[in-house]
């Protein structure tokens, strides 16, 4: 069940229609030019819950695998990576939920743009990873697979 249900998460389709949803949803919040506090706050929590089911998946692969040191590396420092970006994600909407609760913000003439133009680079990370990780496996499935095979001699 667990390896079907990891195969559906890294299908193209799948990852595809991620994307999609986040385009859809940007171009829906950023229809009025305003920015409610309710929808920073969707969008920041779907960011925190992909960010950090997402290094989890990925520091537990790098715990997982044994016997290539060097798969093991890459593993890990995707996950420092994540713990970056996620990091990120934490302060930018930990302080823009600050200033939409407490205060009224102005706007720079192009900040839809750039709000929604962070918001898809960051889910294309997060779907890039995914991806990545999917390939990775495969890899070391193959590395496993080429040694099991040869004899001892």
């Amino acid at each position: 069940m667990r390896e079907s249900s990891g195969n559906f998460v890294m299908n193209r389709r799948t990852l595809a229609g991620v994307m999609v949803i986040a385009i859809l949803w940007r171009a829906f919040i950023s229809s009025d030019r305003t920015i409610a506090l309710w929808e920073s706050v969707c969008s920041g929590i779907a960011l925190f819950i992909m960010g950090w089911t997402l290094f989890a998946y990925i520091f537990s692969m790098s715990r997982g695998l044994k016997g290539w040191l060097e798969l093991n590396t890459i593993y890990r420092w995707i996950a420092v990576s994540l713990v970056a970006i996620n990091i990120y994600v934490i302060i930018y909407y930990g302080t823009r939920w600050y200033r939409l609760a407490s205060t009224t913000e102005s706007y720079v003439p192009l900040d839809f743009l750039f709000r929604d133009i962070r918001y898809i680079v960051l889910v294309l990370y997060y779907c890039v990873v995914i991806w990545l990780a999917k390939h990775l496996k495969k890899v070391y499935d193959d590395y496993m697979l080429l040694f099991k095979e040869v004899p001892n001699v």
